[in-house]
């Protein structure tokens, strides 16, 4: 067993938005793993916001 971490199953995807807060433009990076069936969404492993990034209402439009 490896004790590096498999990333190729992984990807970013950058997404250009409005705030839900105050309307200003900010960026939202999201991490996701891809999903090993394709009925199941992707699941998110990180998310950050240009804005805010502990902001749980932008986060949860990814999840």
């Amino acid at each position: 067993m490896s004790d590096t971490a498999d990333t190729s199953n992984e990807y970013t995807k950058i997404y250009h938005t409005k705030c839900l807060t105050d309307a200003s433009d900010v960026t939202h990076t999201v991490l996701y793993k891809k999903s090993t069936c394709t009925r199941v969404d992707d699941l998110v492993l990180n998310f950050h916001c240009s804005r805010d990034s502990k902001c749980v209402k932008c986060q949860q439009n990814y999840l």
